[in-house]
């Protein structure tokens, strides 16, 4: 409760741009006012009011409005621990409902914290209210902050560990080895917890892992497990995402007719299904199956749940496009300005494994044009090291 008020009078203060002598006149000592807002002091019912009046804000600690709001609050917590997205619609309405009577309330921190954690993308809340949240919810605070070893050693739980390891995947750092053994540790935690989701969204995680390695008896493995949970719960998505990520690893590695059963039978494509079926028809040699698909890219839905916008997976069609329209394309400078600029936008705003899709045409550019440096440079320095078997051939398709 003290650290409460003081928080809330500093906020307050630094808001209105007021110093601590202006507030503290006539009501209190400066030193006095520096040490409440510190949570230091124990400042009287009378020196509280004064100060809260002054500020024009009213302090609300009622039990039964306390209580109301940390049902709430409870809900939504154990909603994002769980990895619940569904509810947290109708959490974010009831918590904007309360939110004024809470930004003035000993559960400041806490309500500022959860909707954060509600929100997309994930936010943090204001550090000056760090001093009012415990180990527990610090930890959660230093996930939205990005913080992941912190948030592990405060609050070592399997949604920590599940948001930990999606960032480590979501880099590739090491080959994805980072990302595997934390995303084991969420599931193994999940278990314990009862936390389904989260067992879901980190068997997910992993077999997306040993997909952009190309390790297919453990795609499958992950993905399987992957599976039966998503039916379980009725996640539709998810099971889409399976299937594309798996045609995908296979399109990744030449085995093109494999993806093609997958990518040719969707009734529903979105722009980035059309641009997979057009590079399997590409490397099949079914130039014009190829451009058809592509034609059908300006009507195609977006996919929900894709992590790639629309101007990006155009911009993608557009090379395959060039490819297949320009047999000497390896001789264009426009192909190359193209190619590079989708490649450096997957890396710079989508997973690791986006961009290592592309890599063997990339290398393909530089090499055909005596950039040996760069080639040399991107293969060392690219955080996924994937299997030697895997490159272009201009004339045949990615081996």
């Amino acid at each position: 409760m003290i650290a409460g008020v003081g928080a809330l009078v500093r906020r307050e203060r630094l808001a209105r741009d007021w110093s601590l002598k202006g507030l503290a006149h006539g009501i209190c000592a400066v030193s006095y006012l520096s040490k409440i807002e510190r949570g230091e002091a124990d400042p009287s019912p009378e020196v509280t009011d004064a100060l809260l009046e002054r500020l024009g804000i009213a302090w609300h600690d009622d039990e039964a409005f306390l209580a109301r709001a940390r049902d709430v609050l409870d809900r939504g917590f154990d909603a994002v621990l769980s990895f619940d997205e569904a509810a947290f619609p109708a959490l974010r309405d009831e918590l904007a409902g309360l939110a004024a009577d809470l930004a003035t309330s000993p559960l400041v921190a806490e309500a500022t914290l959860l909707e954060g954690l509600l929100a997309k993308p994930v936010r943090p809340a204001d550090p000056e209210l760090e001093v009012l949240l415990d180990g527990r919810l610090l930890g959660l605070q230093r996930l939205a902050q990005g913080r992941y070893e912190d948030a592990l050693r405060l609050n070592p739980c399997a949604y920590a560990y599940l948001k930990a390891g999606a960032a480590a995947y979501e880099s590739g750092e090491k080959n994805y080895a980072p990302a595997i053994d934390l995303l084991r540790q969420a599931y193994e935690l999940a278990a314990r917890e009862g936390r389904a989701r989260v067992m879901l969204s980190a068997k997910v995680c992993l077999g997306n892992c040993y997909c952009n390695q190309l390790d297919f008896e453990n795609m499958e493995v992950e993905y399987r497990v992957a599976g039966r949970l998503a039916r379980t719960l009725g996640e539709k998505d998810l099971l889409r995402t399976i299937s594309y990520n798996t045609a995908s690893a296979h399109a990744e590695c030449g085995h093109f007719e494999r993806a093609y059963a997958f990518f040719s039978t969707l009734e529903d494509p979105s722009a980035l299904d059309l641009h997979k079926l057009a590079v399997c028809c590409e490397g099949l040699g079914r130039r014009d199956e190829a451009l058809a698909a592509l034609d059908r890219v300006p009507e195609a839905r977006r996919e929900p749940r894709t992590e790639v916008g629309e101007d990006l997976a155009g911009e993608l069609c557009d090379v395959v496009r060039f490819r297949l329209e320009h047999p000497d394309y390896l001789r264009r400078p426009e192909y190359g300005k193209a190619l590079l600029a989708v490649f450096a936008r997957c890396r710079a705003e989508l997973p690791i494994g986006f961009a290592a899709f592309h890599l063997p045409w990339v290398l393909e550019w530089h090499t055909a044009n005596r950039q040996y440096r760069a080639a040399f440079e991107l293969e060392r320095d690219f955080p996924l090291k994937l299997p030697a078997a895997v490159e272009y051939d201009g004339a045949s398709g990615v081996q």
